[in-house]
């Protein structure tokens, strides 16, 4: 190539290809499918704002498209069809990975989380998985994957709640929850083994956490002490505690805005938002330049913050 400048000369340079994925055209998006405004919306949004933080810094476009909430009713079919829009609206944008949150709270959450990962991967859209697996542990699907450890995490809010004295406790959480809760549940069942209490499968509770009739029987049971599959229930279940006039011990996860400011500020598992949202950009990175590369499962370490919900102050 020859660069010819009047006054100067004339100069042979050498062209340099451009990466197609050079870092000031790289586009990123968000695919965060919701069926109503809960505790996961909060937690969400949380991740994808430090995203948005770091994008100038690592040189890449977030496009937020994705993050849509389509209603508790939502059939499979819908469901389908928004995510469909979005994912062709990205496509057409050239967007080159996605992260993406896999759906919960629906019967068919399994079945439309592998038709959206058959379709991204037609079109060969890099993806990493944030907060939860799609597969059910033990199985781990063959994407990238950055969240907490929930077994750590269920194991050491219940451990909490225990404070070495050997007495029941029980977990509860809303009818098909994400597989992190499962994980949450087996950490809860591995402190009362270790505290030498039976994993009795009755104190695992699962269904409508704001029917009073659901919860009374709960309580009637003989439930006092609760881990609750995060915040948002946790502040349900004090809601209606609060109406029936029954008191519980109750830790969360997630720690959300709203955790320490409730009427009784809640106990509860800390996530770190800005160390995963960190992290999911160096796996998207390194999953778009190194695209055969073993896929990595990051697990993250967060926080116990003690309130006052669960009268086990240290």
């Amino acid at each position: 190539m020859i660069s010819s400048t009047q006054g100067s000369g004339h100069y042979v340079c050498v062209q340099r290809k451009e990466s197609p994925l050079a870092p000031q055209e790289l586009i990123l998006g968000i695919l965060s499918p919701r069926l109503e405004a809960n505790e996961s919306g909060f937690l969400f949004e949380q991740i994808f704002k430090s995203m948005a933080s770091l994008s100038q810094q690592f040189n890449f476009s977030l496009v937020w498209n994705g993050v849509v909430t389509m209603g508790s009713e939502a059939s499979k079919q819908k469901i389908i069809e928004i995510i469909e829009k979005i994912i062709d609206r990205y496509i057409k944008n050239n967007v080159h990975g996605i992260f993406f949150i896999p759906i919960e709270f629906h019967p068919f959450a399994d079945e439309i989380n592998n038709l959206i990962l058959h379709k991204l991967s037609q079109y060969n859209i890099k993806v990493v998985l944030v907060d939860s697996d799609f597969a059910a542990y033990p199985d781990k699907s063959a994407y990238d994957l950055v969240g907490i450890d929930n077994i750590a995490a269920g194991y050491e809010v219940t451990r909490h709640l225990l404070q070495n004295k050997t007495r029941r406790v029980d977990f509860l959480c809303e009818n098909y929850s994400a597989h992190t809760v499962s994980m949450r549940i087996m950490g809860y069942r591995l402190a009362l083994l270790e505290a030498s209490l039976p994993a009795v499968a009755e104190w695992v509770h699962e269904g409508a956490v704001g029917d009073k009739k659901f919860i009374n029987r709960i309580l009637d049971s003989g439930a006092t002490d609760i881990v609750c599959a995060n915040d948002f229930t946790a502040m349900k279940l004090l809601s209606v505690c609060t109406q029936i006039n029954r008191k519980v011990n109750v830790v969360g996860f997630d720690d959300n805005e709203y955790s320490a400011l409730l009427g009784i500020p809640l106990t509860t598992y800390k996530q770190p938002f800005g160390d995963i949202a960190e992290n999911a950009i160096f796996l998207m990175l390194n999953r778009l330049q190194f695209p055969q590369t073993a896929p990595r499962h990051l697990q993250l370490r967060g926080e116990l913050i003690i309130r006052s919900s669960c009268g086990t102050l240290p």
